[in-house]
């Protein structure tokens, strides 16, 4: 069975996007495992004669137990009561882990063979934005498949997902997977490709090559090619995700392609007031089913 890790923080955003991930593990045939992970709180070495009590450290490590097992329980809740009708049992299992977000949920996420990860976008104030961008970087470096899930977004069964390329030959097997994400739904897939005017100009060949590609490896025929005209591929993916009636909008993370100049810049910093549907970021040459 395939699995979908959600980390949680206990807020809003996270209890939204653990919403999503069972709701779309029900489409996919999935289990959904939330993962909290528990700091210890640091001290700077000018504060070394400040002491954390044991006892207190225990008493905040039993809150988020609770605080997990009550999640668990809600999520539960709500999806029995939405899938009442169906003989279903949602599969959601929590697990408390120590240390950092980044570092445990990629170490869990490989060492538990999941395939997927869900995680929420929240909508940050100026304040925040700039730990909000860090954290969301750090999840996008792992190099694993993540779905980011906006506070705003509700689960809709998705009807057409956008995938944005530069029409590399390597993106033929993230579309493989792309479509085993698409068959329980019977989604569309978007291939769209838009052109940067500082860069340099995809032909025709190029375009039917890639599509050539498509044809010859991607089981699935619910597959369409938009080109795009903008100034920049940014303003095309903006056109896109306000225009393209999609649900989810993909990218694929690649050292010094578009994404990584986008992580560099301020566009994730203000991902939450930006991007307003589910993102999902997939690695590069990403074969595994999500």
């Amino acid at each position: 069975m395939k699995k979908i890790l959600v980390p949680v923080d206990f807020s809003a955003t996270a209890e939204n996007a653990a919403d999503y991930a069972t709701e779309l593990a029900l489409g996919i045939g999935a289990r959904v495992e939330l993962v909290n992970v528990f700091q210890m709180p640091e001290f700077s070495p000018a504060a070394a004669s400040l002491v954390w009590p044991h006892e207190e450290y225990k008493l905040l490590e039993e809150d988020a137990k609770k605080a997990l097992n009550k999640l668990v329980g809600k999520v539960e809740q709500k999806f029995k009561k939405a899938h009442h009708e169906l003989d279903f049992k949602a599969e959601v299992f929590g697990r408390l882990l120590h240390g950092e977000i980044d570092q445990e949920v990629g170490k869990y996420f490989a060492e538990c063979k999941m395939n997927l990860i869900v995680a929420g976008l929240n909508r940050a104030d100026r304040l925040m934005k700039a730990f909000m961008g860090n954290i969301t970087r750090k999840i996008i470096e792992l190099k694993m498949p993540v779905l980011f899930i906006p506070s705003c977004c509700r689960f809709n069964t998705p009807k057409k997902i956008a995938f944005a390329t530069d029409l590399t030959s390597s993106d033929i097997s993230v579309l493989c997977t792309l479509a085993e994400l698409a068959k329980p739904f019977n989604a569309e897939i978007l291939i769209m490709h838009s052109d940067d005017a500082n860069g340099p100009e995809i032909s025709h060949q190029q375009i039917a090559d890639f599509l050539q590609l498509v044809a010859d490896k991607v089981n699935y025929r619910n597959i369409y090619l938009r080109q795009v005209k903008s100034e920049q591929v940014k303003d095309g993916l903006d056109w896109i995700v306000e225009n393209g009636q999609i649900d989810i909008l993909t990218m694929v993370h690649r050292k010094h392609g578009f994404l990584h100049h986008l992580l560099k810049g301020s566009y994730t910093v203000d991902m939450s007031d930006h991007i307003q549907l589910p993102l999902l970021v997939l690695p590069p040459a990403h074969c595994v089913p999500v």
